[in-house]
């Protein structure tokens, strides 16, 4: 008797986990012509009546389904005649979540292919670029790994990241079926290590939660375009899409596939930048995996018809500079996924995050905001319902010890954006009373000279961080476009309430919409930070607050150079945390006093000493990259600072200011008197004989008869220039 050979998808293997719910399409390739069994049995595992109803979400209607009395045995049986080929395929019946396990028989000519150990539960793929393929190992993730091993009911599917191997060692023009490397984990110690921090906490999370199987593809790779995720009819189609994988020359058709491009080509592409992109970002170099549709033929096609629940998603630092084409090709995007994967009537679920700060080399403060805009924009416009998840306000430090990873762009935190996906995923999904989305703003109203923001998706209410007093990141707009920090405050727990003092015809508002935005601090009720937002799609100005101006701490994330090859930087020129102030003349100490405060979690407080002798002089340090220098003060007419001078001593403070050009001006001295209350100091500046726009360095020089003393210092902020006021 010859053998007969069966043919299945990679992912059909002992430990698997199927979508319960729905459908579930088994495909593949025997002897042509012949008749096969399908046999699907049920054993008993542990009980399963507490799993929560939750889980279930929705439910594909009009098909056969496992009677609900449990039954064990065989559950499923089917006769299917292979095609000349040798092709099969069919339809298992709906199946309920739970820990019983199954076995899935196909028998042709009484030889036959088993499957072991199948589980129904929920099936979501994780997909992306480097801030999801992110190894556990590197993360915060790693710490988790202990507890996430003890959970039996989770499955991880992984495969190659970049879908090659020393035998093919070059990307297929058209979709394969192949799996490279394919293979089911079931949770150790030891294999979780390698696997995808968020998809893992998310997974973990998820599971715990809904208490049935779980299982997820881990299948992202670091550092691909989302043209590469998408398959080559849709960028053949679409005219935007191809001309731009043109522009940046990595299109391939059939004639140049897997060609490196020579010199001379990268030469021409710079030549050809608009004049406000950043060629440093621009050109990256040739890369196969990022030939059109390289990853969709290789890590989406061989996964064609499976059955879902969702899709997490974390790409576009390789995209960044091109917001208007992403939101384009993200729509082709989720396209793609309502066709190539099977779930319930509304499709596979996304959830996707924005990215995370970053220094993107030359750029303004704003280029990020614009990207991370466009994602916001993108959630509305989607083929398949989507929710999104914000990142600012997470840690921004990085595994130095992290390979390919050892960089800013890809942040240790990921637990955190784990769990984020997870309550979006409850809220979205399985229908539980949390948020479907990040908070965001929902609609504004002006009434006289002050601005209501109503906002959605912010479970038990708006809140901000524990110690935080003020609510910050608000811009209102003047009437001649020019952006101030504003005051605000919040309403009912759904509202926010804000002004300006002295803008009295305001024409719009933004909030967080910078690059570095980590001060701003309304969340919502579930932690979540608010979706930045600016309400006119105009240019707000340079940030005019940046963290050293609250005086609540003394040091923050900062990038200091602006040189971002990183393998190559001194130790001490790294991105990390840094002195935001600094005593720059004269004997004394800076720290946080956190019960007498005017605004913030904390105040500065500068205690010195030999003051008779040496006038002491502190001073933010403003030439850090990350601050985008120099700063511009050219819309105030004011800078002020409030200060409590605890100590009795009467003391006189001067503002000195020197812009680009070394031209340094003094203010005239302004008393800080003795009273035990605080105190606010104005200093009048647009009569200062500096170029305001351009300011490199401002110091605040402290002179004292008393040798010993102190001062506490809240909040520098500025005042509109005359000429800008509204009447």
């Amino acid at each position: 008797m010859s053998v007969i050979k069966f043919r299945l998808p990679a992912y059909f293997k002992d430990d698997m986990v199927l979508q319960q719910g729905v459908t579930n399409r088994v495909f593949g390739q025997t002897k042509p012509g012949a008749i096969m069994q399908v046999l699907l049995e049920r054993y008993p595992g542990i009980s399963s009546e507490k799993k929560q109803t939750s889980a279930k979400g929705d439910v594909e209607g009009n098909n056969s389904s496992i009677s609900k009395k449990t039954e064990y045995g065989v559950v499923f049986q089917a006769q299917e005649e292979t095609d000349t080929k040798g092709y099969f395929t069919f339809k298992l019946p709906l199946i309920e979540a739970s820990f019983d396990y199954y076995r899935l028989s196909l028998i042709v000519e009484n030889q036959q292919v088993v499957v072991n150990n199948i589980y129904f539960g929920e099936v979501w793929l994780a997909l992306g670029e480097s801030n999801m393929s992110m190894p556990a190992r590197y993360t915060d993730v790693k710490d988790l790994i202990p507890l996430i091993a003890k959970q039996k009911y989770l499955r991880i599917f992984t495969m190659e990241e970049h879908a090659l191997t020393s035998e093919q060692d070059k990307y297929l023009y058209n979709p394969t079926a192949k799996i490279v490397g394919g293979k089911w984990l079931t949770p150790n110690m030891d294999n979780l290590l390698d696997i995808s921090a968020t998809a893992l906490a998310f997974a973990a999370r998820l599971q715990e939660n809904l208490n049935v199987p779980l299982a997820i593809y881990n299948l992202a790779a670091a550092d691909t375009m989302i043209h590469s995720w998408l398959p080559r009819d849709i960028i053949e189609k679409n005219g935007l899409i191809k001309e731009h994988v043109k522009s940046i020359n990595f299109y391939r058709d059939q004639n140049n596939w897997n060609d490196i491009p020579n010199q001379e080509d990268d030469s021409i592409r710079s030549v050809i930048l608009n004049a406000e992109q950043d060629p440093a970002a621009q050109i990256q170099p040739f890369s196969r995996k990022n030939q059109p549709s390289a990853m969709f033929n290789h890590k989406l096609a061989p996964f064609t018809g499976l059955s879902v629940r969702g899709i997490l998603f974390s790409q576009g630092e390789s995209d960044v500079q091109y917001p208007e084409y992403y939101l384009e090709a993200f729509k082709e995007f989720s396209v793609m996924l309502t066709k190539n994967f099977h779930s319930f009537k509304r499709g596979p679920c996304l959830i996707y995050s924005q990215l995370p700060p970053y220094f993107y080399s030359s750029w303004d403060d704003k280029r990020l905001a614009y990207f991370n805009e466009t994602l916001t924009i993108a959630r509305r416009q989607l083929k398949t319902p989507a929710g999104m998840v914000t990142l600012y306000d997470l840690p921004l430090d990085y595994n130095l010890e992290a390979e390919h990873y050892a960089r800013p762009l890809n942040p240790r935190a990921k637990a955190e954006v784990g769990e984020r996906m997870c309550s979006i995923a409850k809220g979205l999904v399985y229908h539980v009373d949390t948020p479907h989305s990040a908070p965001e703003v929902k609609y504004a109203e002006w009434i006289s000279d002050k601005l209501i923001l109503s906002f959605a998706n912010v479970g038990e209410g708006l809140m901000l961080p524990e110690g935080d007093l003020t609510l910050k990141g608000f811009n209102i707009c003047d009437e001649n476009s020019h952006y101030f920090p504003a005051q605000a405050n919040k309403l009912y727990g759904i509202r926010t309430l804000v002004w300006h003092p002295e803008i009295k015809q305001p024409k719009s508002c933004s909030y967080a919409f910078s690059t570095f935005n980590q001060e701003a601090n309304l969340l919502g009720g579930n932690g979540m930070p608010v979706v930045p937002f600016r309400l006119e799609r105009d240019f707000p100005d340079n940030s005019l607050r940046n963290a050293w101006m609250y005086c609540d701490k003394l040091t923050s994330w900062i990038v200091p150079k602006k040189d971002v090859n990183y393998t190559e930087m001194s130790p001490e020129d790294l991105p990390g945390y840094f002195p935001l102030w600094q005593i720059s003349s004269g004997k004394g100490e800076l720290s946080l006093e956190k019960n007498n405060k005017r605004s913030s979690s904390a105040a500065l407080f500068l205690e010195y000493s030999k003051a008779d002798e040496t006038p002491i002089v502190i001073e933010p340090i403003l030439d850090y990259a990350s601050l985008y220098p120099p700063m511009d003060l050219s819309y105030w007419h004011n800078l002020t600072i409030e200060v409590f001078n605890s100590d009795h001593q009467v003391k006189k403070i001067f503002l000195y200011l020197e812009d680009e050009q070394g031209q340094e001006a003094r203010s005239i001295p302004l008393q800080i008197k003795d009273i035990l209350a605080w105190q606010k100091i104005s200093f009048i500046i647009d009569e200062m004989a500096v170029d305001l726009s351009k300011i490199k360095r401002l110091r605040f020089m402290i002179k004292s008869r008393h040798p010993e003393g102190n001062l506490t210092i809240d909040s520098v902020a500025g005042e509109s220039r005359r000429d800008f006021k509204t009447a």
